[in-house]
């Protein structure tokens, strides 16, 4: 048989053509099974990568809203250093019950952020555990619990001319807009205007003693029937009226309980016709504390017991009195502007024993929502936009909110139901008061722009011809863009202006310190925690009150001796003790010494008896071991240290339903998804006239 090899070698040129042609298809095909095979590995590979990016999108977003709320919250900071004249003596947790009557709840932890709800509905209204109306999930969940304001206030403002017609010394509460709720028959106003505390004397003097008109007197100071005498004035000026706060031991339900009384009815005391023997107007007669409350007393903290005489509200356009510096005007019940009697900035007071004080205007109230962000600024100089043009052109200046993405009217809000405009300041009031929808235009919802020189609001659409646009905010970026209303650069900026009177004004914007109010996706807050300006000792440890605390061991047995209990609502706050006297272990020495001016954080700590937020003296002298009571002192000069200011946002969502524990328990478990940032400063009120 021949050679193979040799017969193709010799089969000739078309032999070799099809050796090559066969070679080729080997070579250079692919198999259907190959390019599969390829393909599922390709897509393994690109699925793997793909999955990386939404967790990373995720951390970045994440970290970018963690920097906006720490910027948040370092901005807030500067802005109550600019003005720590005007810091509230303390922020405390309160709520409304049922029947409308104010609870300060001083065992609400502040790092504690569940609701105050126990049963909630579809349309978000919530229930206490007695099923009496609480309100709106959202003022009771989160930073809205710590909500309610005491004591923010100053020296009463030097006058201005605010409006047409008002002149008054004007003051615009720095975290309005706040919730005002007027008197009833039953219940007092849930906002008071007060002055300078009066000086406690015990003994009641004869009337031919001399006295100041900043004392009052206390008769019966050792039993439950403690009285006490007032200074009255002029029968030709009006009633005066005075704010009575304390904390009594009380009788309920055969129980002995203690319970805080700071919002009673005022204490009425007429004007008198003539002077007495000492050449002033005879005091009051007795006041019973024990009449002023609705319990049983058994007997009342005399360290709580404070007296204040109270500003009296005018109706707007009333001429204030040319010798009575206590009126004010509430010119803005939901923004918080209120205007005081100008003789009041150049009025003072005189205590025995101390110098002269100016007259100091302090108000206690409710924040209306911790959600509705502030961000105080001066208005830039306009520019001409765009390019040269022969016509004419707007001046226009911007802004960049601090944070972008705020919320839209008609838009699903976080537990499904629709989002409004700010109900207090953009939408009528049918209530009668202060109506400022007229500015909101319905083009910026949950946006207003104040005027905090006058504390009007500034129309966002020119109001006679409302096709000008005048202020416009970019929801996604937060920028707001304010134009001219005149089309005239030569006087800069102009807008029109909302006062607090009800009428429109024409006003030059540039250079003009102003505060944008607006509300931000994720529920962002900006909330002020403010422990008590000055604290009083409490014989015991139950029911502590917000100012108060307890020395460990002043109750056989009930707290360490080196321990100073504080309520529940303190803790995390940072206090400075004035003075503290204190044993060591006599193994080390057996004298008394003396802590000056330490600062101290309270926290909660393990404690075999209390289970209150303490400071502990072990943290400055590891051999302390009790607080003494030999010199009389034991501790005194306890204040709050600081300010904290807290941002909460939550980048979750949850939706109501139509039965009650589920809805319950959706928010609880939204709740768990809160993130803080948290500034804290030493900082605190320059003057509390105690």
């Amino acid at each position: 048989m021949p050679n193979l090899e040799s017969m193709t070698e010799n089969c000739g040129p078309a032999c070799q053509l099809t050796t090559s042609r066969q070679k080729g298809r080997r070579t250079l095909g692919t198999t259907l099974i190959e390019i599969l095979v390829v393909i599922v590995v390709f897509l393994v590979g690109i699925l793997a990568v793909i999955q990386i990016f939404p967790k990373g999108f995720q951390l970045l977003l994440l970290n970018r809203n963690k920097i906006v709320a720490q910027a948040l919250a370092r901005d807030y900071v500067e802005t109550l250093k600019a003005r720590p004249d005007q810091l509230p003596e303390q922020i405390v947790s309160a709520y409304y019950d049922g029947s409308g009557n104010l609870i300060i709840d001083s065992s609400k932890d502040p790092n504690d952020l569940s609701t105050l709800v126990s049963t909630l509905n579809i349309n978000g209204f919530g229930n206490d555990s007695n099923a009496l109306p609480l309100g709106n999930w959202q003022f009771l969940t989160g930073s809205n619990v710590f909500r309610r304001v005491i004591g923010e206030g100053r020296r009463v403002p030097a006058p201005r001319a605010v409006g047409a017609s008002a002149f008054g010394g004007l003051m615009v509460l720095q975290f309005g807009p706040i919730y005002y709720r007027s008197a009833t028959i039953t219940t007092p106003a849930n906002m008071s205007v007060y002055g300078n505390d009066l000086q406690q004397i015990i003994g009641v003097p004869a009337p031919q003693i001399q006295r100041t008109d900043y004392q009052y007197f206390l008769a019966n100071p050792g039993d439950g029937t403690i009285s006490i005498v007032l200074p009255s004035g002029s029968a030709a000026d009006s009633d005066r009226f005075y704010r009575v706060s304390f904390s009594a031991y009380v009788n309920s339900g055969g129980s002995i309980v203690k319970r805080d009384y700071s919002e009673l009815t005022p204490v009425r005391v007429v004007g008198q016709a003539s002077v007495d023997a000492s050449g002033q107007y005879p005091y009051s007669a007795a006041v019973s504390l024990a009449t002023l409350v609705p319990d049983p007393v058994q007997s009342v903290d005399l360290n709580t017991l404070r007296v204040q005489r109270f500003f009296l509200p005018i109706a707007k356009g009333t001429t204030f009195s040319p010798s009575d510096p206590y009126q004010y005007i509430l010119m803005n019940e939901n923004l918080g502007v209120l205007l005081f009697n100008p003789i009041g900035n150049s009025t003072t007071i005189s205590r025995e024993g101390h110098d002269r004080e100016p007259l100091s205007a302090r108000v206690n109230y409710d924040v209306y929502d911790w959600r509705i962000l502030h961000d105080d600024f001066r208005i830039d100089a306009g520019v001409l936009p765009g390019v040269a043009s022969a016509g004419a052109q707007t001046l226009t200046t911007q802004h960049k909110l601090p944070v972008g993405n705020l919320k839209v009217a008609g838009m699903a809000g976080v537990d499904g139901l629709g989002i409004t405009p700010i109900p207090t300041l953009e939408i009528s009031q049918n209530n009668g008061s202060t109506d400022t929808s007229i500015a909101n235009g319905a083009r910026t919802d949950n946006f207003v722009l104040v005027d905090l020189e006058t504390g009007g609001v500034f129309c966002e659409v020119n109001t006679t011809n409302p096709t000008q646009q005048l202020i416009t905010v970019n929801k996604s970026t937060g920028v707001v863009n304010i134009a001219d209303l005149d089309n005239d650069a030569s006087n800069g900026i102009t807008g029109e202006l909302l006062l607090p009177d009800g009428t429109l004004k024409v006003v030059q914007m540039d250079n003009r310190a102003v505060r944008a109010l607006y509300m931000a996706n994720l529920e962002y807050s900006v909330q002020v925690l403010k422990s008590a300006a000055q604290y009083s000792v409490s014989a015991t440890a139950a029911n502590l009150s917000p100012g108060q605390f307890y020395i460990g061991g002043t109750v056989s047995g009930v707290g360490q001796p080196w321990r100073i209990y504080f309520p529940r609502s303190d803790n995390g706050r940072k206090v400075t003790v004035g003075e503290v006297t204190y044993f060591r272990n006599p193994s080390v020495d057996t004298y008394v010494h003396d802590l000056l001016g330490q600062d101290f954080i309270i926290r909660t700590r393990p404690d075999p008896t209390l289970n209150l937020p303490s400071i502990d003296l072990t943290d400055v002298d590891s051999d302390a071991v009790g607080v003494s009571f030999q010199n009389g002192i034991g501790a005194r000069g306890i204040k709050g240290a600081s300010v904290a200011v807290r941002v909460l946002w939550n980048p979750s969502t949850f939706h109501l339903t139509g039965d009650s524990a589920t809805n319950l328990n959706n928010l609880n478990l939204w709740g768990q998804n809160w993130r803080i940032s948290t500034n804290e400063t030493f900082l605190q009120k320059e003057d509390n006239n105690r």
